[in-house]
C-alpha cells in the first residue's frame, strides 16, 4: 500500500498504470498513478489532449479508493461550462490486465467528496457499488443512494436509525468527515467529532446503527472549533476500526516548586517563565460487533526516542542539551493516520513541524506502543494540508514504487 495525495494534478504523464476514457464532451481524459514508496507521497495524474490548465477550475481530487478500484472527479471550465463547471467522475481500475477507465453516469445525489461516497467491492472483484448516504428533514432518516456497477444505474432507498435513547437525544445527525469499510457489504461514515453511522448496504432494508467515538482527550473538551483532522482520525482494517487522536498540552516544567521551599528568589525566578507545548498521542480499537472500544498504546512526545543516526541528521531540530536520548518533544505533530495493518500495530503517520520556527516539516512514522520513530521524510508544506489517505491501490498497478521517479512533490 502507499500514501494517496487526495488532490491530484492536470499534467501530462503517461506509464504502465495510464487509462484512458472520454468524458460526456467527447475529450479524451487519461489518468495516471505516480506511485512513491512511503513516506513519499503518491498522487494521481490527469491529462486532457487538446486542453490547457485554463479549462479546469481545480486540481483533480480522489474522492474513494479501495483495492485496485479508484473514484476521481475533474471539473472542466470550457465553453458553456465556463461560468458554472462542469464535474465529471471517472472510475479508476488498476487490474487484473491493462488499467481502464470509465466515465461515471448521473444524476448523482449529490456533489460526491470523500465524506459521502464509499467504494464497496462485490463478486471477487469484478463489481462494485458507490453508495451516498444524504441527510434529510427527518431526525435519523436518510436516503442511501447506490450505484451499481452491475446495472450502471443508480438507485435509492429510505433508511432509518436504530440507536440508542441516549444517543438519538445526543446526537440528531452527523456531518460525515470520511468513510470506511467494515466488510461484508458495512459501510461506515465517520463524524470525526461525534461517531460513525452504520449500515450494511447489500441489505434489502438496511437499518443504520451508530457507534460513539471515545471522548475527546481533556485539552480538546471545549468542542469542535475547526476542523478535526489535525487531532484526530478513524480507519479500518480487517473489521478493526482504529482510533487515534493527538493532544497538544502545556509540558509540566520539572524544575517548577512551589515557593515555601525556597529561601532565595533569583531574578530569573521572578520572570514568568513561557509556556512549552507538548503532545501525546492515543489509539482505541474496536469490532463493529462488540459494545466498547479497548485502548491501545499512549505515548507523549519526550518517550518518543528517535534511535537511528540518519533520522537525528534528517531533524537537527532536535536539541540534545543534556547530551542524553533524542526525543520528538522539539516537535509538533498533527493529522495522524493509523497504518493498514490488520493488527493493533499502533503505528501512526503524522505531520511533524518544527517548534524553532524554521517552517520544515517532515512526514513521520511513529510507534506508539515502542515509543520509537520508525521513519520519516521531509515534506515542504505549502499552504492548506490535506491529510492523505493509505490505498492498497499499489498492490494492484503494473508499475513498482521503486521503477518510478522521485514524485514525492509533484510535477
Amino acid at each position: 500500500w502507499f500514501l494517496l495525495e487526495p488532490l491530484g494534478y492536470i499534467a501530462d504523464h503517461e506509464n504502465a498504470t495510464s487509462a484512458e476514457a472520454s468524458s460526456s464532451t467527447g475529450h479524451t481524459v487519461r489518468v495516471t498513478v505516480c506511485a512513491a514508496d512511503p513516506l513519499g507521497l503518491s498522487h494521481v495524474c490527469v491529462h486532457c489532449p487538446g486542453l490547457t490548465d485554463a479549462d479546469f477550475s481545480d486540481r483533480p481530487t480522489v474522492v474513494c479508493s479501495e483495492k485496485d478500484l479508484l473514484v476521481l472527479s475533474v471539473v472542466f471550465i470550457f465553453g458553456a461550462y465556463a461560468k458554472e463547471g462542469l464535474k465529471e467522475y471517472f472510475v479508476y481500475r488498476a487490474g487484473p490486465g491493462r488499467p481502464s477507465l470509465h466515465l461515471l453516469p448521473g444524476p448523482f445525489p449529490r456533489v460526491l467528496t470523500k465524506a459521502d461516497v464509499a467504494l464497496v467491492p462485490r463478486d471477487d472483484g469484478a463489481h462494485f457499488l458507490l453508495p451516498v448516504l444524504c441527510f434529510t428533514l427527518g431526525r435519523w432518516v436518510y436516503d442511501l443512494h447506490v450505484f451499481s456497477s452491475t446495472t450502471w444505474a443508480w438507485s435509492v432507498k429510505e433508511v432509518e436509525g436504530d440507536v440508542s435513547p441516549g444517543a438519538r437525544a445526543e446526537v440528531s445527525h452527523i456531518i460525515a468527515s470520511k468513510v470506511i469499510l467494515l466488510g461484508e457489504g458495512t459501510v461506515g461514515w465517520v463524524d470525526l467529532w461525534r461517531g460513525i453511522v452504520v449500515c450494511n448496504v447489500l441489505e434489502e432494508m438496511p437499518v443504520l446503527r451508530f457507534i460513539p467515538l471515545p471522548p475527546l482527550m481533556p485539552g480538546h473538551r471545549e468542542g469542535p472549533k475547526s476542523s478535526p483532522w489535525p487531532i484526530r482520525n478513524v480507519s479500518c482494517s480487517d473489521g478493526l476500526i482504529k482510533y487515534v487522536e493527538i493532544e497538544k498540552h502545556q509540558r509540566h516544567d520539572p524544575d517548577e516548586r512551589p515557593f515555601d521551599d525556597i529561601d532565595t528568589l533569583y531574578e530569573a525566578d521572578c520572570l514568568k517563565k513561557p509556556k512549552v507545548m507538548g503532545w501525546k498521542a492515543m489509539t482505541w480499537y474496536r469490532r463493529f460487533s462488540c459494545d466498547h472500544w479497548s485502548k491501545g498504546s499512549v505515548a507523549y512526545d519526550k518517550e518518543i526516542s528517535v534511535d537511528q543516526p540518519m533520522h537525528s541528521v534528517l531533524l537537527p531540530e532536535l536539541t540534545d542539551d543534556t547530551a542524553g536520548e533524542l526525543t520528538l518533544k522539539d516537535m509538533l505533530a498533527s493529522y495522524p493516520v493509523s497504518s493498514l495493518a490488520d493488527h493493533c500495530d499502533d503505528v501512526v503517520y503524522m505531520l511533524c513541524e518544527s517548534k524553532s520556527g524554521s517552517k520544515k516539516s517532515w512526514l513521520i512514522t511513529v510507534d506508539l506502543k515502542k515509543k520509537i520513530l520508525v521513519e520519516l521524510a521531509p515534506f515542504p508544506l505549502e499552504g492548506y494540508y490535506s491529510p492523505a489517505h493509505p490505498s492498497e491501490l499499489s498492490n494492484y498497478l503494473n508499475v513498482a514504487p521503486a521503477e518510478e521517479e522521485d514524485t514525492s512533490e509533484g510535477p
